[in-house]
């Protein structure tokens, strides 16, 4: 078997709802070696019946209590076996030539910490609503690391339930060289569960 040459880390948290056609979109990659590497944070919905057929296919990590998404992102990069990890949240989903062409920039741009693409903001049936543009408007998700540096540099702060990427940036500072491929991979779908609708989420300091 194939060594993994890119890896996905998916977290989740009682979106058993969406993280089916999450992984099925993560394991469609093309032209890549691609591992996935799921860490559910302690649902308590339906996730572990939904997630159950993938475990041939995907690595698995379940958190004892609920750990935010930091430490469970943490976790899932420090199982990865490839150099380049990238994350998906488990109620978006990935276009099948995201991984390669990431990767590929990233052999071929050795001073960049990490690449990020454009994004479609779907409805919850998967029906595009407008195109986002990461420099302008970045995500947390869709962004690949050299997983090397991005250990080196700490990870996501365990601290952070939210905002643990804009943690980082401004943690890093000059050091968090984000390079953009402007072509929408990354598809962000929007319902009235995310997180970033939530009170605690825009109560979150950083």
């Amino acid at each position: 078997m194939r060594s993994p040459e890119v890896s996905i880390i998916v977290t989740n948290y009682n979106y058993g709802k969406f993280v089916a056609r999450c992984i099925r979109s993560c394991l469609a990659q093309k032209n890549v070696c691609v591992e996935v590497i799921v860490v559910d944070d302690n649902s308590s919905d339906e996730s572990a019946e939904i997630l159950d057929p993938f475990k041939q296919d995907v690595k698995f990590i379940r958190n004892g209590r609920n750990l935010g998404v930091a430490m469970s992102a943490n976790r899932g990069i420090r199982a990865a076996k490839s150099q380049f990890v990238i994350r998906v949240d488990a109620d978006d989903f990935i276009s099948s030539d995201m991984c390669y062409f990431m990767k590929t920039y990233l052999e071929a741009n050795h001073d960049a910490f990490c690449v990020s693409c454009d994004y479609f903001m779907v409805d919850e049936y998967e029906n595009v609503i407008e195109r986002k543009y990461a420099e302008k408007d970045d995500i947390s998700c869709g962004i690949m690391y050299r997983r090397d540096l991005l250990l080196e540099s700490g990870g996501y702060n365990p601290k952070m339930r939210h905002k643990e990427e804009k943690e980082l940036r401004k943690r890093l500072g000059e050091y968090y060289n984000i390079h953009h491929l402007r072509i929408p991979f990354y598809r962000y779908r929007m319902h009235n569960f995310n997180k970033t609708k939530s009170k605690e989420y825009e109560e979150t300091k950083i």
